[in-house]
Parts: structure tokens; C-alpha cells; sequence
């Protein structure tokens, strides 16, 4: 069994820590816990609250967070903290602790997950040594690429989403208007996260001339599931058909016939509504390139704790 290190998967809402061993070449997390980020002034006081509740001695760290992991000093992209990497290495009394991006931990954690990890969104044959596209809406919208590299993989962590929102639809041109009065550039992320659901949401409630009900995200989701609100359903399927869009766009853009795979925090608690969605007719609705889509298959990461693994294998190598 190999050394214990601490693992962090650092969002814009959570930081979800454990401590990592391998075996051979499988890796293992154990005792994960997850703090909200408000709750704390920086990282080291979330950091140092995990490792007091687990008693752990950890020497190396690898911390996943949501925004460029370049330099010393990383600025996260939806979350006031700042990770200053010496500072926190030195006060943590760590010997080594590296910081990538977010959706590169995720990435490089779907390949060290089983099988039973992954449900199946659409059919397809993944193309031999084509790259795979990771995705998805949480905080934000991350992205990253698992591209084939001799006998191995290697990952290349992207900030696709924040290329710019292409609406289709005459709704979908009234949704952009309308965040474009807040943000004059309007990028996927304005609509495929959290705050994107919300903004989905108010717009939607303009469009339809309603008077608007202040939901944040995840009641917006509860309402969808019950159904109990008609414009928050219509939300939630207009994320998910936009998701497609995007998620096919970017296929596209990064020749990624090897094969999608869908993460972030908000599929897994829509997993019925999402599967059941316009996901998949609108990632092949492209035209005449609909038949270089066509044989892509997409899965959705259902197991917690993909980055955490990922952050470990990272820190390996």
C-alpha cells in the first residue's frame, strides 16, 4: 500500500477533501468529507479543519480547483478564494502539493473508474485513438480533454465553457437578449451551470411574461422533478437540450469521436429528467455533420469522488 496524500476537489460552492493510497494500480479515497466554501476565509482553514477531523499526517497534496491552475497564485473563476500554492504548502507543513484544474482531475479520474460508474446516455462506438471530451455543468461549466498518448492517455484541461452562447431558437435569442443586459458577453456558462440554471429560469419567466419566483438552482430542480412549477421544468429541459447543443459543438471543435463522458454536480440529481431529455437530438443536430456525431457514444459519471481519484493520479505522475 502506498503513502496517504491528501486529495481536494475545490469548486465555487464545495471543497470536498480525502486522503488517497494506491495499490498496484488501483487507487482508492478514504474519508471524504465536504465543506461548504462559505463557511470558511481560505483554503488552509477548510484544509485544516479535514485534516483535524481525520487526524491524518499527509506529507503531499494535489488540489483540484475550478478555475487556471497556472503559477503560484491561483484565482478561482465563481468563488472569492484565492490559493496562494507556497503559502499553503508551507503552512500545511507539506513537502510537495501541486494544483491542476478541476475538470483535469475529473478527467484523469474517469480512467481509473469501474464500469458501474457510468450510466449510459447514448449508444455509440467510441473511434480508436480519437480523443475523449469530459464535460459538465456544476458552479461552472468545466471541460477537458483525455487524448491518446502512446499506451497511455494524456489530459489537456481547456476553458471551453467559456466560448460564446450560439442560440438557435427565436427562445433561445430571447434568453441571451436577456442575460446579455447583465453580461454583455453571454458564454455557455452564463447558461450551463448553477447560476446558469437561475438565469435560464428568470429569463424564461420575462419571455413568458410571469411574474418571476426567486428560485436558486437546486430549487429549481426539486420543482422540475415534482413538477409542481411549469417554467421550472421548462428550464431544466432547456439546459439539458442546450447541453447537447454545446456538448455536440464541442465534439466538433475537438474531434472527440472517442467518446463523451458527463460530469459536474447537476446531471447525477437530474439523472430521470436528463436521460429522459432532448440531450441527444440536439448534440446531433448539426447539419451535415450529423453523421460524424452519430457514432459517439455518451455516458454520465453516477460515483462520487472521480476527481478526488483523478487529484491522486495527478499527483503521481
Amino acid at each position: 500500500m502506498s503513502e496517504e496524500v491528501l486529495v481536494a476537489d475545490i469548486g465555487g460552492t464545495n471543497a470536498r477533501f480525502g486522503l488517497a493510497t494506491r495499490d498496484g494500480a488501483r487507487w482508492m479515497v478514504a474519508e471524504p468529507q465536504t465543506f461548504r466554501a462559505e463557511d470558511f476565509e481560505t483554503i488552509r482553514d477548510a484544509a485544516d479543519a479535514y485534516i483535524e477531523a481525520t487526524s491524518a499526517k499527509p506529507k503531499r497534496a494535489c488540489f483540484a480547483v475550478a478555475g487556471p491552475a497556472h503559477g503560484d497564485t491561483v484565482t478561482f473563476t465563481n468563488s472569492p478564494w484565492v490559493l496562494e500554492k507556497a503559502r499553503v504548502e508551507r503552512e500545511l507543513e507539506l513537502d510537495a502539493l501541486r494544483v491542476v484544474n478541476d475538470f483535469e482531475a475529473l478527467a484523469a479520474g474517469v480512467l481509473h473508474l469501474p464500469d458501474e460508474a457510468f450510466v449510459e446516455v447514448k449508444a455509440g462506438a467510441a473511434q480508436v485513438g480519437a480523443p475523449k471530451l469530459v464535460v459538465g455543468p456544476g458552479t461552472g461549466l468545466g471541460q477537458a480533454l483525455l487524448v491518446p498518448f502512446g499506451d497511455d492517455w494524456k489530459v489537456v484541461p481547456t476553458e471551453g465553457g467559456h466560448v460564446t452562447f450560439a442560440p438557435r431558437t427565436a427562445e433561445e435569442v430571447e434568453v441571451m437578449q436577456f442575460i446579455a443586459r447583465e453580461h454583455p458577453r453571454v458564454s455557455v456558462e452564463r447558461i450551463l451551470s448553477g447560476r446558469g440554471l437561475v438565469n435560464l429560469h428568470r429569463a424564461l419567466c420575462v419571455i413568458a411574461g410571469t411574474p418571476r419566483v426567486s428560485l436558486q438552482a437546486n430549487e429549481i430542480t426539486d420543482a422540475a422533478k415534482d413538477r409542481s412549477y411549469p417554467i421550472a421544468v421548462k428550464a431544466v429541459d432547456l439546459f439539458c437540450g442546450l447541453l447537447g447543443a454545446v456538448a455536440g459543438d464541442a465534439v466538433l471543435g475537438t474531434g472527440s469521436r472517442g467518446g463523451v463522458v458527463l460530469g459536474g454536480g447537476i446531471l447525477p440529481k437530474i439523472q430521470d429528467i436528463f436521460l429522459a431529455s432532448a440531450f441527444n437530438e440536439k448534440f446531433l443536430d448539426k447539419g451535415r455533420m450529423k453523421t460524424y456525431l452519430e457514432p459517439v457514444p455518451v455516458d454520465l459519471i453516477v460515483q462520487d469522488g472521480a476527481a478526488l481519484l483523478g487529484a491522486a493520479a495527478l499527483l503521481r505522475d
